[in-house]
């Protein structure tokens, strides 16, 4: 063989090798595949050393034995500046950045667009009564208690008006979650109510469910209100009807309706109602945590604890057949991004739009509920536009951010926060329980989040 042949040849063998590894990292990190890259955060006006505060913070908590592991981005005028996996999605598995989580509430405002994409084809106005698409929801009766030993306990009352699907979007309809009672176990209104939800197999969705979303809705909507439409925030099954109008009016399966008119359009390639089996070794394992030390993973299927009823297996197991647009969805940080990115767009990412400019505003910028406060997740000072809570001020709020500010969560340990003011983008997933524990961790994020901003 002559030496220029010898050197053709070892060309070809260096060009195979880089090809192979290429493929090897494409294959092994399909974030990457993606073309999903950090950029330097100087370059948009963060602090590299004060971002790895964040760092440090979430190696500590999991040191700590309080969570086992966590994905954290934060992006800023439309790039990702800061992009983390830590710790462990399950037992000798590393979290990845691709790892998939159950984003339980965070379905929440995802199925909100849809609702408002409805609306923005002349389908509905937000106006409308619920009844109108869903006709058991007629002529509503609103329970109320008497006092204390009498009996019978309650008595019903008619409703002062319809229930709008407006209300739906708000949480102003009078449907509160059946474990509300363990929220306020002092309040007898909670606990008949959720004496009525189990008689009548109502599912909050966080479990393996027989049937399908209409059909619990439809018994969901022959039940008594908790509150008068309009007067009352009461966080709860709302988000579900929501998700069963979506049926009625598109025509389509809420999961059909989803992938096509929001997922796909965004390149949200991770994000599923129920995961293919192709799909499940990438979801996070379900810890439960005392925040102490104590750390241990959820085995799979339903657990109750008081009147709250979860499992880990939800997204997987069972008959697959109810679409909860409550809590139904599984995603990825990086998928997830994409939404929040697009409602901080206005409406529109890669130049497809979802949204208009002004339906946007209605949902992230306008304050629906009024003298109202949406504290069941927040305390005073926080607003609720459509789907999404809206920062008021930060009088009540120093830790949290810029008035203006919107955000989300999920029941296992998920969240997100949009700034607009500062453009910037902050979500965390962890697959915690119970939620409540990471509220602390969360305000320390945002802090540092906010804090990392240099220009």
């Amino acid at each position: 063989m002559l030496d220029g042949d010898i050197t053709e040849v070892g060309v070809i063998m260096k060009n195979i090798v880089l090809a192979f590894l290429l493929a090897v990292a494409v294959l092994a990190n399909p974030v990457a595949a993606e073309g999903v890259t950090a950029v330097r955060p100087e370059d948009v006006g963060l602090s590299s050393p004060r971002l790895e505060r964040i760092s440090n913070l979430i190696n500590r908590i999991i040191e700590e034995k309080k969570i086992a592991g966590a994905v954290v981005l934060i992006a800023r005028n439309g790039k990702i500046a800061y992009f983390n996996a830590f710790g462990q999605a399950d037992n000798g598995k590393p979290m990845q950045k691709d790892t998939m989580f159950r984003v339980a509430s965070m379905t929440k405002p995802l199925v909100t667009v849809a609702v408002l994409q409805l609306y923005e084809e002349g389908r509905l106005l937000l106006s409308d009564p619920v009844a109108k698409y869903i006709p058991e929801f007629a002529h509503p009766k609103v329970l109320e208690m008497r006092p204390e030993g009498s009996n019978p306990p309650f008595k019903l009352v008619p409703a002062k008006r319809d229930i709008t699907i407006k209300d739906l979007l708000t949480h102003t309809a009078g449907l509160p979650y059946s474990f509300a009672s363990d929220w306020y176990p002092k309040d007898p209104l909670y606990r008949q109510m959720h004496a009525l939800y189990q008689e009548a197999g109502i599912s909050s969705g966080l479990y393996e469910t027989e049937g399908t979303i209409g059909d619990m809705v439809k018994r969901l909507a022959r039940l008594p209100l908790s509150r008068q439409p309009g007067e009352a925030f009461e966080y709860g099954m709302a988000a579900d009807v929501q998700g069963y109008l979506v049926e009625v009016v598109s025509g389509m399966k809420l999961d059909d309706y989803m992938r096509e008119k929001i997922f796909k359009p965004l390149k949200m390639k991770d994000t599923y109602f129920f995961l293919p089996e192709s799909e499940q070794h990438r979801l996070s394992a379900l810890w439960k945590t005392d925040w102490h030390g104590k750390l241990e993973k959820v085995t799979d299927g339903p657990r109750q604890e008081g009147g709250y009823v979860y499992s880990a297996s939800y997204q997987y197991k069972g008959p697959k057949t109810f679409l909860s647009g409550g809590v139904g969805v599984v995603s990825t940080v990086y998928d997830y991004y994409r939404f929040c990115q697009m409602l901080l767009n206005k409406g529109e990412l890669d130049d497809v739009r979802l949204l208009s400019r002004k339906t946007v505003e209605l949902m992230t910028e306008t304050n629906q509920i009024g003298k109202l406060n949406a504290t069941t997740l927040h305390d005073d000072g926080w607003k609720f536009g459509l789907g999404v809570a809206i920062q008021a001020d930060r009088s009540h709020n120093v830790d949290s951010g810029d008035a203006g500010a919107f955000e989300w969560a999920g029941i296992f340990s998920t969240r997100f926060s949009v700034d607009p003011k500062e453009q910037k983008i902050t979500i965390f997933m962890s697959q915690t329980h119970p939620f409540h524990f990471h509220f602390d961790l969360w305000d320390k994020l945002l802090v540092m989040s906010s804090s990392s901003i240099a220009d």
